[in-house]
């Protein structure tokens, strides 16, 4: 009696669990992945309430040494999609997850992205041949830049309409929508930093780069290749910071802001926080510009 019991129970159990793995198909929704807080902005654009989107790196986090929980494992193997934005953290993901959920797609928004080295805002090193420019790898921030997120909103309507054919018409307005949306973002912060080009900037990590391209600015990090600047290199960010008359470092509040008070502190300049991986998209991109024209007038 007691085996019959302990069967019936687990029969049950087992029931339960199907059951709350399927309510999100049976409610018509498509369960997504994304890797950053901005992805999940770029998918709910397009998808609208046709997706239910799980963001993998949690705010505050840091991209580079986010561990997985066994919370996020559980959202992994009830996912049908993962969208990758090209971490380097997703390369060791990417087969851990596809053993959990065989049947879980795993599709990049970047294939038509040109990416480019991370260190090349680097300052040169007047003591050395190289301006360091190809160190640190290639810079993984492509959605700080509208134009870049304009190609992964492409990428991503895309891929929902193979997913989900009989919703295609909703996807494809939506992303005509979420295009206007970003072409709108464009035209404000050119005009927000109109009489900029060309003008620096500072700040801790170099997460800037692709905005800094697309807007005609020079980003100038403090991390060098990953790590707090010596001695010499403080020296040299400081020389730069006062030939260029930076009054503003800024940093993120995913990483450490010791040297960047260090240098705001020799060059009686202001440390503001401005974040890479802010949920609301396109009023961070606004602000962010603002911030940055601000600091340079």
């Amino acid at each position: 009696m007691q085996k019959l019991v302990i069967a019936v129970l687990v029969l049950v159990l087992v029931f339960l669990a199907c059951s709350s793995q399927s309510d999100q198909r049976d409610a018509g929704k498509l369960s997504v992945l994304v890797s950053v807080v901005p992805q999940k902005y770029f998918v709910e654009r397009i998808a609208g309430d046709l997706a239910e989107v799980t963001v993998l790196i949690p705010p505050g986090a840091s991209p580079t040494t986010y561990e997985i929980s066994p919370a996020d494992m559980r959202r992994v193997n009830t996912a049908d999609v993962w969208f990758t934005i090209g971490l380097q953290r997703e390369v060791t993901w990417i087969p851990e997850f596809s053993s959990i959920n065989d049947r879980l797609q795993i599709l990049s928004t970047i294939d038509d992205v040109t990416r480019l080295p991370i260190g090349r805002y680097s300052i040169p090193d007047e003591h050395t041949e190289s301006d360091n420019h190809d160190h640190g790898g290639i810079d993984p921030h492509v959605w700080l830049s509208p134009e870049l997120v304009s190609i992964q909103a492409q990428a991503i309507c895309a891929d929902l309409i193979e997913l989900d054919p009989v919703n295609s018409g909703i996807y494809s307005q939506n992303l005509t929508l979420f295009l206007e949306e970003i072409s709108d973002l464009q035209n404000r912060i050119n005009e927000s930093i109109d009489l900029l080009h060309g003008e620096s900037f500072m700040v801790f990590h170099p997460a800037w780069g692709y905005f800094a391209d697309e807007f005609d600015l020079v980003q100038v990090p403090i991390e060098i290749s990953g790590s707090e600047p010596s001695p010499a290199e403080m020296a040299r960010l400081v020389d730069y910071g006062r030939n260029s008359s930076v009054k503003v470092v800024f940093v993120s509040p995913q990483f450490s802001e010791s040297s960047a008070a260090i240098i705001a502190e020799e060059l009686d300049a202001d440390v503001i926080f401005i974040d890479p991986l802010a949920p609301n998209w396109t009023e961070n991109l606004l602000s962010v510009s603002e911030q940055i024209a601000t600091a340079m007038e």
